[in-house]
């Protein structure tokens, strides 16, 4: 008996393109919602995902900042569970509902490593998020064992293990409020937004940030002292001589040298991405 395939990745990038030695142009897949060739429209039980993945790292690296771009059918339901990292889930199509937050594009849950949270329950559209990790490695996590036979999970490499320390307020319950829940937070992007993957002050803190610059604003060129990324989520902006749109994502290695970023006539939205504090610290910013 075959089992039905809960997730689809691509094996290649939809298109990187060179812009400066260590830094690409990486391109994100087409298709919205319903993923590049209609993937998440497939009529199988418990839904199909289509997911895509921008990381900040190599084997170099001690720890591999991870970028999931996931397209999620209408009405999938994801059972309770936890990442052993930082997690941040960005909605920017469509709609879901995590726990008893009913999340609309712009909207951000974060949850502390290993701190169970859930369910997802995506909305009758669909949805498009991304689901930021801290650090790759530590991401698979964990599901209780009573949702070992749940619908969605089934033919997927998911791991199951008994609830420890504060996850334990979750014994009977298949959902947890968000209202004043340990180790979670409701945000939302703005100008300025940002957020510490870690404690504040620690150099090897994961760092997120909402950039906005008005037409012809620009980012002056520097080096950084470690990985970084920026997703133009509305807009356009130049770089090294390239356009950059919606979608496009901008990634740079340890130590590379970023051209100037220039802000397009409408200006741009950006989601930057520091694997560590280092990338904004060496490259004097904070």
């Amino acid at each position: 008996m075959n089992v039905p395939v809960r997730s689809m990745v691509p094996e290649q990038p939809f298109h990187v393109e060179a812009i400066a030695p260590g830094v690409t142009l990486r391109r994100l897949y087409p298709g919205g919602m319903a993923g590049p060739n209609g993937e998440t429209r497939n009529p199988i039980p418990g839904g199909q995902t289509w997911s895509d993945i921008v990381m900040l790292g190599d084997g170099r690296d001690d720890f591999i900042m991870a970028l999931p771009d996931i397209r999620m059918p209408p009405n999938q339901l994801w059972p309770m569970h936890w990442h052993d990292c930082w997690t941040v889930v960005v909605v920017i199509e469509g709609s879901c509902l995590v726990g008893d937050w009913d999340m609309a594009p712009g909207d951000v849950f974060v949850a502390a490593p290993s701190i169970e949270y859930g369910p997802l329950l995506i909305g009758p559209r669909g949805c498009r998020l991304l689901e930021i990790f801290g650090d790759l490695a530590l991401s698979p996590g964990g599901y209780a064992p009573e949702y070992r036979d749940h619908p969605t999970l089934r033919g997927g490499q998911h791991v199951f293990k008994a609830r420890e320390g504060v996850n334990l307020r979750n014994e009977g319950h298949s959902s947890l409020s968000l209202i004043g829940a340990e180790g979670m937070w409701k945000t939302r992007l703005a100008p300025g937004w940002s957020w510490d993957l870690g404690a504040p002050g620690d150099p090897g803190r994961g760092v997120m940030r909402d950039t906005r610059l008005a037409a012809g604003e620009r980012i002056a060129g520097k080096a950084r002292g470690d990985w970084y990324a920026a997703l133009v989520l509305d807009g356009s902006v130049e770089v090294g001589g390239r356009q950059l749109r919606r979608d496009d994502v901008l990634l740079a290695e340890r130590a590379a040298a970023v051209p100037d970023m220039i802000a397009g006539s409408e200006g741009v939205h950006l989601l930057e991405h520091f694997r560590t504090a280092r990338a904004l610290e060496e490259a004097g910013e904070r």
